[in-house]
């Protein structure tokens, strides 16, 4: 197939997959599996498996530990190890009001409650995912590892991905990265690349203007020489 087909085909998988989706009535707990398996497929990455690892896998088990020195078990509703929390609801409340961003506000600090869950020698995940199946995909993002606070990625504005988006490569390329490689998407990463980038060409270019500059040097000394030999 060549880029244009390849194009097509994704296009085309984008909109069955929202076809699929949109406007599901049935229950969390009857949809966020399949959900999340049907996007690992229009993604073209490797689906949640369990392991002995225990790496990436839907209910992943984890314990929460207490100020007063007690502990209480949590299940992650889908894990990867130091790429994501992935916390999946149903809301009931529709879109656009207040009760559905409520609701996704306390998914957001349940996600962010099972990363720093998360045993401290796997590191916590630089990512958090919030999804309401079949409505919307928010993700948050937390690079330093350190137990900050999770903030809109890429910004505010553009977080909260709607279902409709992902019929846009580059948000299916965004998720794509979150999936594979994380750390790509590091905005600290990216600038010290960028900053690479330029003076890699800048140093090209001082060398260009250069070798351009040294004939014309040459050229005005040949008279005087040849002057110095007469």
């Amino acid at each position: 197939m060549n880029l244009l087909q390849i194009a097509t085909a994704d296009a085309a998988a984008a909109h069955t997959f929202i076809q699929r989706w949109q406007n599901i009535t049935a229950s969390e707990l009857a949809t966020a599996q399949s959900f999340v398996m049907d996007l690992c497929g229009l993604l073209g990455v490797e689906r949640p498996h369990p392991t002995p690892e225990q790496d990436y896998m839907f209910e992943r088990p984890v314990t929460f530990s207490h100020g007063d020195g007690s502990t209480s078990a949590g299940r992650i509703d889908c894990y990867r190890r130091g790429h994501f929390v992935l916390e999946a609801k149903k809301l009931k409340a529709g879109a656009h009001t207040k009760g559905f961003d409520d609701g996704l506000l306390r998914a957001r600090s349940q996600g962010e409650a099972y990363a720093r869950a998360v045993p401290a020698p796997e590191g916590r995940p630089p990512f958090v995912l919030v999804v309401d199946v079949g409505t919307v995909i928010e993700v948050y993002a937390e690079f330093s590892r350190t137990g900050g606070t999770y903030t809109p990625y890429p910004d505010p504005r553009s977080h909260r991905l709607q279902l409709a988006d992902l019929i846009q490569p580059a948000v299916r390329e965004r998720l794509r990265r979150i999936w594979r490689e994380p750390e790509s998407l590091n905005p600290a990463r990216i600038s010290a690349r960028v900053t690479r980038e330029v003076a890699t060409l800048l140093a090209r270019l001082a060398k260009s203007l250069e070798q351009t500059s040294r004939p014309a040097d040459q050229q005005t000394s040949r008279p005087a020489d040849q002057q110095t030999r007469l």
